[in-house]
């Protein structure tokens, strides 16, 4: 579902990481861990296409990447004046797909259905973030940070939507918290 062949990243003289090889499978969460500036952000974004590698290849799972991947980031920015439905009715309409309102239900948001982005707390947009990332029920999703700003019950989700993930496809995190190494069965440490 997902292979990563000699993959390098670099930025002016200096190397983020090279030769990166792993392949990913149905079933496969890879956590990828490693100190700030190792690359974990760097990795998800070139896996995402968000970004250039500087060397090496990725295959990916077939179809059309707008529903086949999923990603979620703490830096990734939501609109503000936009409503918790209007985002997920907007990129449903994106991707080709149909508007599932349970979704909402799914990650804790349907009573803030029709609360604007700007007035949400920063765990309820860590949850709008994930239900974007969900909502295509993609074959990877990959996740950067995923459990911060979440509370209790946003973590119990969290690995709910990971187990989720694992029967659906494959999933990769990027994370520097010690407690979201559970949500992996392999695990890639930049720093080493």
């Amino acid at each position: 579902m997902l292979r990563v062949d000699c993959l390098g990243k670099r930025y002016a003289d200096r190397w983020i990481f090279r030769q990166l090889n792993f392949s990913l499978n149905g079933g496969d969460a890879l956590v990828v861990v490693g100190p700030n500036g190792s690359g974990k952000s760097t990795l998800l974004r070139i896996i995402a296409g968000l970004i250039d590698p500087t060397e090496g290849a990725i295959e990916q799972p077939q179809g059309d990447p707008r529903t086949t991947t999923g990603f979620s980031a703490l830096d990734m920015q939501v609109y503000s004046h936009l409503t918790v439905s209007e985002h997920l009715e907007i990129t449903a309409r994106l991707r080709g797909i149909a508007y599932d309102d349970n979704l909402l239900t799914r990650v804790g948001l349907q009573e803030r259905k029709n609360q604007a982005a700007i007035e949400l707390s920063s765990g309820m947009r860590a949850r709008l973030k994930l239900a974007l990332a969900i909502q295509s029920q993609p074959t990877l999703l990959l996740l950067d940070e995923p459990g911060a700003g979440l509370d209790e019950t946003g973590r119990a989700l969290l690995d709910q939507i990971c187990e989720q993930q694992r029967q659906r496809g494959c999933l990769v995190v990027a994370t520097n918290d010690p407690s979201e190494r559970r949500l992996g069965t392999l695990e890639l440490d930049l720093a080493s």
